[in-house]
């Protein structure tokens, strides 16, 4: 078990021949918030003195597959496994869920409290319900790691994954900070980090193609599947998948947003070397990972965005433009397929400004109505 304080680490300092050899995606060299940086917001603490629930959660963040996976410890008791694809909780959650645009977790309890007078957590959007922290955790579960069925709330991996979550918000220093998330200084920055004028880029699949050779297969194998998938030696992968039929993320994840993951990409990767692609870079690279001849599990995508808001307005109409997923307004596809714009190549490739333009005046015509 390692401490966040000794351990922690700047991705700067860590050299691409580490990362080739031991990336720490799912494993035993994992790689930690830089402290130093974060010290003015956030408390790192030893691991090793938290909780046994917190360090179980802990374990689970950063080595799902080989603690929750096939080839893992900790079982339903049928003997089926909580995840199954080859990939960790910290695949997405950059070193847990600590570091600012890396889908950090320190947010969350504070995000996902019930309003005091509904009751009720967050709307999400692309199932049309409130959700509390523990319905996020299980929509990780289903969408991201493909699991054949999700934790119940009360199940004692969800406790400790929860328990965890709770620990890293408790390093926020400012107890104000703490009860509302929207308070974290700037420099923590949001859960997801954004590509400056996104809706006006176009994605080059072909060109992402020839970048990803050059930039990622090192790490993540020409085939995408990570280095080797689960190593009969310890049962893990050394990095994790970016598509297959079990092991890269479902289309329901956020990660099929090639704006999300462009983002995600210019700022982390590659790893030990972020923030040295362009943002157009990224974006091929997003959308070369992402191209429908990829093999890739469905997850809950095609239940997405097909209901009626609360105040009665097509869900689909409010799905972000970069996702293909769910349902389609009537009418929206033929309106761009008569100008000759392949639809589904514009959802997926961009550009998007014309599609939202689309949906924004619909939903305003249909508020008028």
């Amino acid at each position: 078990m390692r401490s966040l304080a000794t351990f922690a680490c700047s991705l700067a300092f860590v050299t691409p021949l580490t990362l080739a050899d031991d990336l720490g995606m799912d494993g035993d060299k994992l790689v930690e918030p830089d402290c130093d940086a974060m010290s003015g917001w956030f408390e790192c603490r030893d691991i090793d003195t938290a909780p046994a629930d917190v360090r179980r959660g802990y374990e689970y963040m950063h080595n799902t597959s080989r603690t929750l996976g096939p080839f893992g410890s900790v079982k339903y008791p049928d003997g089926t496994p909580y995840a199954t694809a080859a990939t960790a909780c910290s695949s997405c959650h950059f070193t847990g869920g600590h570091v600012p645009f890396g889908t950090p977790v320190y947010q969350s309890p504070s995000k996902y409290t019930p309003d005091p007078i509904t009751g009720l957590g967050p709307y999400f959007g692309p199932m049309g319900y409130n959700r509390d922290l523990e319905d996020s955790v299980i929509d990780c579960f289903r969408n991201c790691m493909n699991a054949e069925r999700s934790p119940a709330k009360d199940d004692p991996v969800m406790r400790d994954l929860v328990a965890y979550i709770e620990w890293v918000a408790d390093g926020i220093k400012d107890p104000d900070m703490r009860e509302n998330w929207r308070l974290l200084p700037p420099e923590a920055g949001p859960g997801m980090p954004v590509i400056a004028g996104l809706a006006d880029m176009r994605a080059n699949p072909r060109r992402g193609a020839r970048l990803y050779e050059k930039r990622c297969a090192k790490c993540h194998d020409k085939d995408g599947p990570g280095r080797g998938e689960y190593r009969t030696d310890e049962g893990r992968p050394r990095t994790p998948a970016l598509w297959g039929e079990r092991d890269g993320h479902s289309r329901a994840a956020a990660f099929y947003r090639n704006g999300v993951l462009g983002a995600y990409i210019q700022t982390h990767m590659p790893y030990g070397k972020s923030n040295t692609l362009s943002a157009q870079q990224a974006l091929n690279l997003a959308a070369y990972i992402n191209a429908p001849d990829k093999p890739r599990p469905d997850g809950l995508a095609d239940d997405f965005y097909c209901f009626d808001d609360p105040d009665g307005i097509p869900a689909e109409l409010r799905k972000p433009a970069d996702w293909l997923v769910g349902c389609t307004h009537p009418g929206e596809r033929e309106h761009f397929e008569a100008q000759g714009i392949d639809y589904e190549d514009m959802v997926q490739n961009g550009p998007w400004s014309a599609l939202t333009a689309w949906r924004s005046d619909r939903i305003s015509e249909l508020m008028e109505e």
